[in-house]
């Protein structure tokens, strides 16, 4: 009689040391990988659960595309993608790759949640040199705002910082390192056009509203750490 041997890697890390872990409720079989220490099943009666579907989903998320085409694509609940950006935003912490920079371009960007009378702003640092965004805050048009990025940029030495005429940022920004006006702040214009072209949320005449600020946050970081790394969870 012949044997048929099936070698699982671990979907998560890739690994090959994968040991039986077990039978779920379902009846099917648990493996768990002891160098990353995390659970799969070989295949998932739910599509959902599976963590190919899960980089799909994110992979999705950050190339324009909205949750209910997601679910409708991927064959998943609208609730299965949300809760996938979710778990996966609140992962991200962003953080710039070096601790001094030259010039730090400073512009924001509108979106709305719930409805298009509802805005919610997102003001972001973004450096050039390194094509990479620094910090971010999101909320309302205000000094508090700008405030809690200028909070998001410390530890890092910055020797000018490049913004439009908005009369907030001359209140916030230390006046010595203060350049001003549109010809300092080309590059961070051309990436206000990429990360709208990433994140349906971000289009400006989108339907697709996030409920929550909290889901919209979640959003944000998601594409703005995929544009600065290509991230490695897709």
């Amino acid at each position: 009689m012949s044997q048929i041997i099936v070698k699982l890697d671990c979907p998560h890390c890739f690994s090959a040391k994968v040991v039986k872990n077990g039978i779920k409720k379902n009846k099917a079989q648990n493996y768990k990988c002891t160098d990353c220490k995390k659970q799969f099943q070989s295949e998932y009666l739910y599509w959902g659960a599976d963590i190919s579907t899960k980089r799909k989903i994110i992979k999705m998320l950050v190339h324009g595309s909205g949750i209910t085409d997601i679910a409708n694509v991927l064959g998943v609940s609208k609730g299965c993608v949300l809760r996938t950006l979710l778990k996966t935003g609140e992962q991200i912490i962003l953080k710039s790759s070096k601790k001094h920079f030259h010039k730090v371009q400073i512009d924001e960007l509108h979106s709305f949640v719930g409805k298009r009378k509802k805005k919610v702003w997102i003001i972001y640092a973004y450096d050039a040199e390194t094509d990479e965004i620094i910090a971010v805050t999101a909320g309302k048009r205000s000094k508090k705002q700008v405030k809690d990025l200028f909070k998001r940029l410390e530890g890092i030495t910055i020797d000018w910082f490049c913004t439009d005429n908005w009369e907030v940022f001359k209140q916030v920004l230390p006046y010595d390192k203060h350049l001003i006006g549109k010809q300092f702040t080309k590059a961070i214009e051309g990436v206000n056009t990429s990360l709208r072209n990433s994140c349906k949320r971000l289009n400006r005449r989108t339907t697709s509203f996030s409920k929550k600020v909290y889901n919209h946050w979640q959003a944000i970081k998601l594409t703005m750490n995929y544009r600065n790394y290509k991230a490695s969870y897709i």
